[in-house]
């Protein structure tokens, strides 16, 4: 019974993870999650005879005990960072707080947002609309494969959904998460805006986002969490569940 559950998770496991590439989306979380999937399959397909090398070679049998063991502890490692990253996703803004919002760059397709940055911006755009004294850097750089920044994208997608212009701040130098929210306090700072801010980037970035942030120097940080595309959310959490240990060990460097 159980090795025909494993083939199960492994073969819908293989098929889940490699579906982004389809979209050519590929990535950490992609390679991580296609490999665990095929070495559970293989192992599950084969294990009459891995059974048997293992009693022939005594190597194979510590190494097959080795593989098992990281996967427990994979699946620990994920459990945990699952429960931080829910944890995360209650930790909204409260009515009544002054805050500056920094919404997250993300891959644009052409000079419009991709689907990522498109749930980002609705649930920046919602948000702002309920709170019109809320100001909001929009922040993102411009990638190689990209013909305008993302911060500019993000900046004429909120102004063409009714967010007045003179609450976008446009930072348009980063590349990556932590220059995202380094760079946005530099503008908050020359702006004269809030310090405590809210970050609107998608669900299962949350958590990182938020860590990143203290690690920048910001006291209070809150999050906006917009939603993922369905068929992208496991590629995205898997590489969460080895980018999140990379920022714990960071942090003790």
């Amino acid at each position: 019974m159980l090795r025909v559950l494993g083939i199960l998770v492994g073969l819908l496991g293989t098929v889940v993870f490699l579906s982004p590439a389809s979209a050519g989306i590929f990535n950490f979380g992609n390679w991580a999650g296609t490999g665990m999937s095929l070495v559970l399959l293989l192992c599950c397909l084969f294990e009459g005879q891995l059974r048997a090398l293992t009693k022939q070679l005594p190597a194979a049998g510590r190494l097959l005990r080795l593989l098992q063991g990281v996967y427990i502890l994979f699946l620990v490692l994920a459990a945990v960072i699952s429960a931080l990253m829910y944890g995360e996703l209650n930790n909204l803004p409260e009515e009544g707080e002054e805050r500056t919002m920094i919404v997250l760059g993300c891959g644009l397709e052409g000079n419009r947002p991709s689907q990522m940055l498109a749930h980002r911006l609705r649930r920046a755009e919602s948000w702002l609309k309920e709170h019109p004294q809320m100001p909001v850097i929009v922040s993102g750089g411009q990638g190689a494969d990209e013909v305008i920044s993302e911060a500019a994208c993000m900046h004429d997608w909120l102004a063409a959904h009714g967010i007045e212009e003179e609450r976008i701040y446009i930072e348009d130098r980063s590349t990556a998460t932590h220059e995202n929210l380094i760079f946005s306090r530099e503008m908050i700072k020359a702006k004269g805006l809030p310090a405590e801010i809210v970050i609107v980037t998608n669900n299962f970035h949350s958590y990182r986002a938020a860590l990143i942030a203290k690690k920048c120097g910001y006291a209070d940080v809150r999050s906006l969490p917009a939603k993922t595309t369905w068929w992208l959310f496991p590629t995205s959490v898997m590489r969460e569940y080895f980018a999140v240990p990379r920022e714990w060990i960071r942090s003790y460097r």
